[in-house]
């Protein structure tokens, strides 16, 4: 018959498996907690006040913007329309009529 004490796990193996597992164990859980995110800062009046100047500036110089395209095509009386006059113009102008084939 075979030998029992070879069959039998050793002491000191398995009390180095479950130490290597917990220190695998807690090195993720402590890895888990250093990358987790820090928890955002609550929202005051002072943020929600520079919040509202900043977006009132921003629309305040989109108004500007749009006030400035509007007097740019105003000033240069630009439509649709007459940008479109001006090509079919200038398109005449540079093709030459094809002269008709006869059968």
């Amino acid at each position: 018959m075979s030998d029992p004490s070879n069959q039998r796990a050793d002491g000191c193996s398995v009390f180095f498996t479950f130490l290597v597992l917990a220190l695998l164990l807690s090195g993720f859980y402590l890895a888990q907690r250093i990358f987790e995110p820090d928890a955002p800062v609550p929202v005051t009046e002072a943020i929600d006040s520079a919040r509202a100047a900043k977006a009132q500036a921003h629309r305040v110089q989109n108004d500007e913007f749009l006030s400035s395209v509007d007097r740019f095509h105003n000033e240069r009386n630009t439509t649709l329309e007459s940008s479109m006059r001006n090509v079919l113009k200038t398109y005449r102008a540079t093709s030459k009529p094809q002269p008709k084939q006869s059968k």
